[in-house]
């Protein structure tokens, strides 16, 4: 073992070189080999420049020793690169540089050693990151922490100016990292991939940083970067309220149903306790408060509240504290990820809770079910306007349709067209009624018609189709098959929106046309069973959304079901699963 080592008289520079596994001649090829394999595997990265140790025995010293080491790491460093620090990854490579050569690569957050008031609050920030529905690591808490806990070299008790060093940069990555995740949040909505969102921050976030540093404003900077919206605020409140009350509570996933009754049942009730659904009613026999449990449960899950455990009241039982806590977390995720609507009125759906409510003066004026798209065919999340609606719409089959689910029954019943009012278009648009078609001929591969079906109350679409543009080719409609709005889960479109109470939006969409085109004319063309196109005088934006929870106006918490896994994905992604 060689060891170098110098010494001033403020300083103490130690830098030593273990060789542990001595090379025979034969293995330098080998060595070489691989050195340059791990060069060039981390060729996006910019490693931290290696530094001897540096111990400072005077705590005047610590500042100048400090900020020395920050500017030498700092300097000629490649911003287009990702900046690696106690094998950390850090993102916001290109705010730390312009920051600290504003600051004169001075030390930011500690003073002599020692955490001041801003490094005090910043950490305090990243350590409780769980409070935002962050996660603390993904900000270096735990190399901060250590590089901290151990800034006093153990042997001399001088102070360590490299890991000092080491972390000032990484907690100014973990402001800059923070204020961009917790304001415009870590994925792509569409994609659902981790994103850095910087350039969305329509804010200079290195003279925020220097306003809050100087002023000792960093909690309160942080905070107003936040979504300004009322639901994110009461979701992020309804986490912290949660892990309050169960944090000496926790339960498994009730995962398995034995045939056995009284021991399934006992395992309900010990999964309805830990909680907090079931509670002791003393004038009700056992049997009675489990089933007002069951329903407690049900209502909070937005299911139907039988009291019965059925195949989603099981489902939703299987979710640990655990799957709550995560849950509510990709929520808040998705409140940073959405821009809520500023309008003074606006059409909002949420799939997962099968509801549609349109907003006026933040009052919900109308409420309605819907149905929404199967698993496999999703309904997408969308931003778009409503400027007209059509009195008994045509359905114009789309293709995938038309080859894959109804090309089959014709093959096999060709009174299928007949019965269901179906006109079969050639490639001009005109109807075909000359002659019979043998439809086994005709595949997915080679299908020259276009299926369309007639108007009429048996119409898919039913007799009102509210119009949006969007890519998806998807739209807002009634429904020939309105019995299926009783159902429990509703995700049974091909993507459309199916609404119930088509009649009270359509109400509301010509309200302000009272003179032109009265709610007395919508009822007199529905009469005639004509088509047509009614405009809306005041077009009214629509939000297509997917959020897995909630907090009602009195403040009470509910989960729905993830229908399309999309926390799952989430969740993957982050990490967290």
């Amino acid at each position: 073992m060689r060891n170098i080592s110098y010494y001033n008289e403020n300083v103490f520079t130690k830098f030593d070189i273990i060789n542990l596994f001595p090379l025979k001649p034969d293995s330098h090829l080998l060595f070489l080999l691989v050195v340059s394999l791990c060069i060039t595997s981390c060729n996006k990265c910019s490693q931290e420049k290696v530094k001897p140790v540096v111990l400072v025995a005077k705590p005047e010293r610590i500042n100048e020793e400090v900020s020395e080491l920050i500017k030498q790491q700092l300097e000629d460093i490649d911003t287009t690169k990702t900046l690696v620090i106690e094998n950390d990854s850090l993102l916001a490579i290109k705010f730390i540089l312009e920051f600290y050569e504003k600051n004169d690569f001075t030390v930011i957050w500690s003073d002599k050693g020692k955490y001041n008031q801003p490094g005090d609050s910043l950490f305090s920030i990243i350590k409780n990151a769980e409070d935002y529905g962050l996660i603390p690591d993904d900000y270096h808490y735990h190399r901060i922490n250590n590089l901290f806990r151990t800034e006093r070299d153990s042997t001399t008790k001088k102070y360590d100016a490299v890991k000092i060093a080491k972390a000032d940069i990484l907690l100014t990555d973990a402001f800059f990292t923070f204020a961009v995740h917790v304001s415009k949040g870590r994925l792509n909505p569409d994609s659902l991939t981790r994103e850095w969102k910087s350039s969305l921050i329509k804010i200079n976030l290195v003279d925020l940083l220097n306003d809050a540093k100087k002023c000792n404003t960093i909690h309160t900077v942080i905070d107003t970067l936040q979504p300004k919206n009322q639901q994110y605020h009461a979701l992020k409140e309804a986490l912290k309220n949660f892990r309050l009350e169960f944090k000496d509570t926790d339960w498994d996933s009730l995962a398995t149903r034995e045939s056995d009754s009284a021991t399934f049942n006992e395992r309900l009730k010990k999964r309805l306790i830990a909680s907090h659904n079931y509670t002791e009613t003393p004038e009700d026999f056992d049997s009675i408060r489990l089933v007002n449990a069951i329903k407690n449960f049900q209502y909070h899950h937005h299911l139907t509240e039988d009291g019965k455990v059925g195949k989603l009241t099981f489902k939703a039982l299987q979710s640990t504290k655990k799957d709550y806590i995560h849950q509510l977390e990709m929520n808040l995720e998705r409140w940073r990820m959405c821009d809520y609507p500023s309008d003074k009125r606006f059409v909002w759906v949420n799939i997962p809770k099968y509801e549609i409510r349109v907003i006026e003066d933040d009052t919900v004026v109308v409420e309605s079910r819907v149905i929404v798209g199967e698993p496999e065919h999703e309904t997408p999340l969308l931003k778009s306007t409503i400027r007209y609606f059509i009195i008994y719409p045509y359905w114009n089959v789309p293709f995938s349709i038309a080859t894959k689910e109804i090309l089959p029954i014709l093959k096999r019943d060709t009174s299928y067209l007949r019965r269901k009012n179906f006109d079969v278009l050639n490639g001009s648009g005109n109807i075909i009624t000359d002659k019979p078609i043998n439809w086994k001929k005709y595949s997915k591969n080679y299908f020259p018609f276009r299926l369309r079906q007639r108007m009429g109350d048996d119409n898919s679409l039913g007799i009102l189709k509210f119009n949006f543009e969007n890519k998806y080719g998807v739209y807002l409609h009634d429904t020939d098959s309105r019995r299926l709005f009783k159902r429990e889960m509703r995700a049974l479109s091909h993507g459309c929106i199916r609404l119930e109470k088509y009649m009270n939006f359509a109400r509301f969409l010509i309200r302000d046309d009272s003179v032109n085109y009265p709610f007395d004319s919508l009822k007199m063309d529905l009469l005639k069973e004509e088509q047509k196109y009614v405009y809306v005088r005041h077009p009214v934006p629509i939000y297509v959304n997917y959020f897995t929870t909630e907090v009602n106006e009195d403040d009470e918490l509910f989960f729905f079901m993830d229908i399309y896994r999309r926390d799952e994905k989430m969740l993957e992604e982050l990490g967290r699963k």
